[in-house]
């Protein structure tokens, strides 16, 4: 078993894509690999090449404390177990928490929203068109991954909402 620890200042990365190193472990809890994260980069292909680097490794389990729902699904659909964990715990505690099945995160929907990817409109698109990351979004015709509204069904959203804010939802 090979578990994955994202790590920034010898401790739990508080995000899973901005840590600076990754830590793999064996089922004894030893270190028996440190890399440095591809994802200091910082763009969708360095996301990929973090993602390929985790499989490659034969990673079972992945500890994270704040992760993406792009991300998350990306690595439940490789098959790959992801254990909530906290920066303040130390290492030795999060790896032996791994086994503790009610701290797993089972669905996408249970990482963060990435409120910059929607808002430009998406990216990597499966048709080879190139990424939107560079700020302007490359929409890609026909692209299996966007969903086509007829524009007589499109209204405007005129709520107010901050970047980095998710809007409240009232109970």
């Amino acid at each position: 078993m090979i578990i994955a620890m994202p790590i920034s200042r010898e401790r739990l990365a508080s995000h899973f894509t901005k840590a600076v190193q990754i830590g793999f472990y064996n089922e004894q809890f030893q270190l028996i690999k440190l890399v440095d994260s591809p994802v200091i980069e910082g763009d969708c292909s360095a996301k990929k090449a973090l993602l390929e680097l985790i499989i490659q490794q034969g990673t079972d389990i992945v500890i994270a404390q704040n992760i993406g729902e792009r991300m998350l699904g990306k690595l439940l659909d490789a098959g790959i177990s992801v254990s909530k964990g906290s920066a303040s715990q130390t290492v030795a505690t999060l790896l032996a928490q791994t086994a503790d099945l009610n701290l797993r995160l089972t669905d996408a929907s249970q990482g963060r929203a990435s409120l910059k990817h929607a808002a430009k409109g998406g990216c990597c698109h499966s048709t080879g068109d190139g990424c939107g990351c560079s700020g302007k979004a490359k929409a890609a015709s026909g692209s299996t991954r966007l969903i086509s509204t007829p524009a007589a069904q499109v209204t405007l959203d005129k709520s107010v909402h901050y970047a980095g804010f998710r809007p409240l939802v009232n109970k």
